[in-house]
């Protein structure tokens, strides 16, 4: 039976209809299959989901038509091929970090602009986008990504405008780095209110001054005697962090739960639950930390991730720039300063008032003081 010609949403297949509905973020769609009535005359709709992209693929499976699931120069089409260049990390040289990142934040520009072609976008989209996102931080992030994805199809010949990011990012002011700079005594007070596990993974954190998804990453085999050794997740580098009596002792204490907790894994990581479970950050620590605060009911809600400034700031204060710089695992001195005065600001001394020089330069005039 073929279907009547439509009238609305025109722009998509014939038995493919969409609802949309206002909400509090803007307009959202659903799509459905418009199956034929049956013989009670009844229509029935079947769900095809929110993603167009996706909506479509469904589509031609009912209808066992063959689509791609992003037409030709599309920005869907470019962040297919971008990504596989990209998981390539011999020819892209990027990190597991930075492939998951970007794959997370596709999943929000998708919806928005994964149908669109490439040649006929306007920056003024971008803009919208900017201030319609519930996370301002996030959006700017996005919209670098989007801006990664047309230099990359720019050089390849698969995009003729000029990139449409040039001269916006600058205005799409939001505050992308955190200033918490947490204390001795709120560092000590969730410390005392949480489960001996976090208490461990706090102290590892603080010695280390590594990143949260480094730190629950360290395995006994990380351990070399003098030194932990293992390669930063962010940067691909690798790190070597010294023993020192403190870190040797708590590494000392975790290896003698491994029996008492009965950790199965072959290569076991230095923190595990209380039930021998490897640590994740989105479901045990986030659950024992939330636990923790509550119970320290501290005024700041602060997170695990501002140890890392906490313990960097200590060690400048007693070493130095540079020895910072190791800590933290930083390439070069001035990304070193820049962390540290976003936590600490600007550093100087009072000008003294010199009252001596004065009364001398004075005399010397032969003005009376």
């Amino acid at each position: 039976m073929t279907p009547k010609p439509k009238t609305k949403h025109r722009e998509l297949p014939p038995r493919m209809m969409k609802r949309q509905w206002k909400t509090r973020k803007g307009i959202s769609s659903a799509y459905y299959y418009e199956h034929p009535r049956d013989e009670n005359g009844k229509r029935v709709l079947e769900p095809l989901g929110t993603d167009l992209a996706k909506a479509k693929e469904k589509w031609g499976q009912i209808e066992g038509v063959k689509i791609d699931s992003y037409v030709d120069k599309s920005i869907g089409y470019i962040y297919q091929r971008y990504m596989k260049w990209a998981c390539n990390k011999k020819v892209s040289g990027l990190s597991d970090r930075t492939l998951k990142d970007r794959e997370n934040y596709w999943r929000h520009l998708e919806p928005v602009f994964a149908h669109l072609r490439m040649d006929d976008f306007k920056p003024e989209w971008l803009l919208t986008y900017f201030e319609n996102r519930s996370s301002q931080v996030g959006a700017k992030k996005e919209i670098k990504f989007i801006s990664v994805m047309f230099n990359w199809a720019k050089l390849r010949g698969k995009c003729l405008i000029e990139n449409p990011t040039t001269g916006i990012m600058r205005q799409l002011k939001v505050k992308e780095n955190r200033d918490i700079l947490i204390t001795q005594e709120e560092y000590k007070a969730v410390h005392d209110a949480a489960a001996p596990f976090i208490k461990d993974l706090m102290d590892l954190f603080y010695m280390a001054g590594t990143r949260p998804e480094e730190v629950i990453s360290f395995r006994f085999s990380h351990d070399k005697g003098d030194e932990l050794v293992y390669i930063m997740n962010k940067t691909d580098r690798i790190k070597r962090v010294t023993i020192g009596k403190d870190m040797r002792q708590l590494i000392n204490k975790r290896k003698a739960l491994l029996k008492k907790y009965k950790v199965t894994m072959i290569d076991p990581t230095i923190l595990f639950d209380d039930k021998g479970r490897p640590l994740t950050l989105n479901g045990t620590i986030k659950y024992w930390f939330t636990k923790a605060r509550e119970k320290a009911n501290i005024t700041r809600w602060w997170q695990l991730k501002d140890i890392r400034p906490y313990a960097a700031t200590q060690r400048y204060r007693k070493e130095g720039v540079e020895a910072t710089r190791r800590f933290l695992g930083h390439s070069t001195e001035a990304q070193t300063r820049t962390y540290i005065r976003d936590y600490l600001g600007e550093e100087t001394q009072s000008h003294e008032l010199q009252t001596e020089e004065v009364a001398k330069v004075k005399a010397k005039n032969g003005e009376s003081s």
